[in-house]
């Protein structure tokens, strides 16, 4: 790993792309190629994005360059997709605050050919307490503001509204009706084109830039859930 994210390398999106389609016999073939062009940069990057996260938004937030720690493994969990291909065309990161990397309040960066994509979100283990949240006026008007906030000028997408309905007892024509039918989490994400500066360290700008975006949103999950 090295000390600074200096870019990611041109071979980087080119072997996601081909990644995503091909078996194991290929991927140990071109291990040496993975690691130079997506595990070493992808660790840098998580480094840096991590420090200044932690310097602008959260003393607290979690940013581990591996793995299962701020790196979702590059292979497919295939016990109950088993047509899923073996291995993904993307680099999924995170970065929490709070216990758990799994439910805790999350920004997300994603990597890939067809776009970086940004997010900010958390797990919904305790739904009677979203519910309340997101009817009370107090708590519920700040987050469907800051919503409103971040999707100006973007096609933000909100995801998690498991349910088709509103939830008795609050009426269907509820002012936050959409956050009241998430279900197992919340997540508000977009994609950009991949900018030029992939290859270099102000990517860690670039990124910075949308991630902060994002803390609104970031800081209401925190404080709430």
């Amino acid at each position: 790993m090295t000390d600074t994210f200096a870019g990611y390398p041109a071979d980087t999106l080119s072997f996601l792309e081909e990644l995503g389609g091909q078996d194991k016999a290929w991927f140990d073939a071109n291990r040496s190629r993975y690691q130079a062009s997506v595990v070493e940069p992808t660790k840098a990057l998580v480094a840096g994005v991590g420090a200044r996260l932690a310097a602008s938004l959260a003393p607290d937030i979690s940013a581990e360059p591996r793995s299962n720690g701020s790196i979702s493994p590059i292979n497919n969990d295939r016990r109950f997709a088993p047509d899923k291909p073996p291995y993904k065309d993307h680099v999924l990161l995170r970065f929490w605050e709070g216990p758990s990397r799994k439910t805790s309040p999350t920004l997300f960066l994603r990597i890939g050919v067809e776009g970086i994509g940004y997010g900010v979100g958390a797990a919904l283990p305790d739904l009677d307490r979203w519910r309340a949240l997101i009817d009370d006026d107090a708590t519920g008007g700040p987050l469907a503001s800051a919503i409103t906030v971040l999707g100006t000028g973007r096609a933000l997408d909100v995801d998690g509204a498991g349910y088709k309905r509103v939830p008795k007892p609050f009426a269907e024509d509820h002012p936050r009706a959409a956050l009241l039918r998430h279900k197992a989490g919340f997540q508000a994400r977009w994609v950009e084109p991949v900018p030029a500066s992939i290859g270099s360290a102000r990517f860690v700008d670039h990124c910075m830039t949308r991630l902060e975006a994002c803390a609104p949103i970031h800081r209401w999950l925190v404080t709430n859930l």
